[in-house]
């Protein structure tokens, strides 16, 4: 993807080992504390995930199995996401319910990719880089001061 193709966003969080009470990043349930704390604001959000490579008790293809996987809804994400020990690499994008999704097979986004949202009907990104941090790319001010609020005052 060229930087042509990224849409520019409201914000970017760079989420450490200080807003976790883990040294540890990236773990599955870091993701769930991070979309637990906009699960309102996520509601009417499908989120697609690519890129997810990760540990668990069970087979990462089983529970993100195809080259990109839909949830329909925040709980199914935070239902899947739980199932994940750490992180390696993933983008998880969040649209609105109700827009058309396309995606270019050959082109489908990648965890190392530019800062930007990788597609242009995007809310949302989320991206753990390589057990060191989390991304989080958006579009309304509001998500990125509820995420903020909410680690913080968590540790």
């Amino acid at each position: 993807m060229n930087n042509n193709d990224l849409k520019k966003s409201t914000f970017i969080l760079r989420l450490d080992h200080k807003y976790f009470r883990n040294e540890n990043i990236c773990l599955g349930g870091q993701l769930v504390e991070i979309i637990n704390c906009i699960k309102e604001e996520t509601s009417d959000l499908v989120w697609f995930t690519f890129d997810v490579v990760g540990s668990s008790n069970q087979v990462v293809k089983e529970l993100f199995p195809d080259e990109y996987s839909e949830f329909l809804s925040t709980e199914e994400l935070i239902q899947k996401a739980n199932e994940i020990i750490q992180f390696y690499s993933g983008v998880f994008i969040g649209i609105k319910k109700g827009k058309h999704v396309e995606w270019n097979s050959d082109r489908l986004p990648d965890t190392e990719e530019d800062e930007g949202l990788q597609h242009l009907e995007a809310e949302i990104e989320i991206r753990p880089f390589d057990t060191s941090y989390f991304e989080v790319y958006g579009m309304d001010r509001s998500i990125e001061y509820k995420i903020k609020s909410c680690l913080m005052l968590s540790n």
